[in-house]
């Protein structure tokens, strides 16, 4: 069994992004602003140059970290100079990006507060469209009825 990492490094960073990307990252590391760190993935806001302000988010994508960003080269699906900017922000901080399997702690407490029909559309809608879903659905066990008190 192969054991591949899901460790951010700058070596990972240099990869994904390339050798002119990553350079041009390093000179983005004071531009990264509100950077936060969830259950399973990171967001922040990088400012660009002419003070646009991009979105970036990184997560993996089961071994594979993905980056993407709101500027023109990260909308073309490259790993852009703001994704590594973020991801060196991290290493500075002794953070990294969550795992993948992660406890997606935000996901569950949201999934609590809403009222029950709220949740039951939600999945309804994705299940239409997941087969894999809609079979695991279809297999889980009802709710046993309770007697009245």
């Amino acid at each position: 069994m192969i054991v591949v990492s899901t460790t951010l490094t700058t070596d990972l960073l240099l990869h994904r992004a390339g050798t002119k990307s990553y350079w041009r990252g390093l000179t983005y590391r004071d531009s990264v602003r509100a950077l936060r760190v969830h259950s399973r993935h990171v967001t922040a806001l990088v400012r660009g140059s002419e003070d646009a302000l991009y979105s970036v988010e990184l997560s993996w994508a089961e071994t594979h970290l993905a980056g993407s960003c709101t500027c023109p080269h990260g909308a073309e699906g490259f790993f852009c100079k703001h994704c590594v900017a973020v991801g060196l922000v991290l290493l500075e901080r002794g953070e990294t990006v969550p795992p993948p399997d992660a406890e997606d702690v935000e996901l569950r407490d949201r999934l609590r507060s809403l009222p029950a029909e709220v949740v039951r559309e939600l999945l309804y809608e994705q299940a239409a469209g997941d087969l894999g879903l809609r079979a695991r659905i279809m297999k889980a066990p009802k709710e046993v009825e309770r007697a009245p008190r």
